[in-house]
């Protein structure tokens, strides 16, 4: 799971609650403490060497956990996803990374991707909490409709876990 470098500051309890997310799913979550910024911010503006020095560096703090097999990088903000996905194509003409970059694009997901194979492990834990809200606000970002193509698999599956999704 990428930490990242905006959301720990913007919105630091996605990340905490992916986490739980996860843990109730029976899914190990696994933090390259020496990953950072997945280099979008620099890449979009304008300092694309500064950019690719970050996707490398991640590069670089996830391949140990690739090669002990970890099944998915999970992105849980979409514009990280949109930039780790492009890692492949971005580092293609890097002869020491493009292979690795291109794994990287490989695996990773966005936490949306998980979803159908987490709603049958969830849906039952959800039904035993009454108390749990179950109308919740969703604004799907640009980034993962349009960048990952990733367009209503939320929505679908929140309902499907028993949630009234307000768009």
């Amino acid at each position: 799971l990428l930490e990242g470098c905006v959301q720990p500051a913007m919105m630091p309890g996605i990340h905490t609650a992916t986490v739980r997310v996860l843990d109730a799913a029976g899914i190990q979550t696994v933090v390259a403490p020496k990953a950072g910024c997945c280099g979008a911010v620099k890449f979009h503006l304008n300092d694309q060497d500064g950019g690719m020095a970050e996707m490398r560096a991640n590069i670089d703090a996830w391949w140990p956990h690739i090669e002990s097999g970890v099944e998915a990088i999970v992105m849980n903000a979409s514009g990280c996803g949109v930039t780790v996905k492009e890692y492949g194509h971005i580092l293609q003409h890097d002869t020491a990374y493009a292979a690795k970059a291109a794994r990287i694009s490989e695996l990773t997901r966005d936490l949306s991707e998980l979803l159908p194979a987490l709603v049958p492990v969830l849906k039952p834990k959800l039904a035993q909490q009454p108390d749990a809200k179950k109308v919740i606000g969703f604004h799907p970002p640009c980034t993962l409709q349009h960048g990952q193509q990733l367009k209503g698999g939320v929505e679908q599956h929140l309902a499907a876990l028993g949630f009234t999704v307000q768009v």
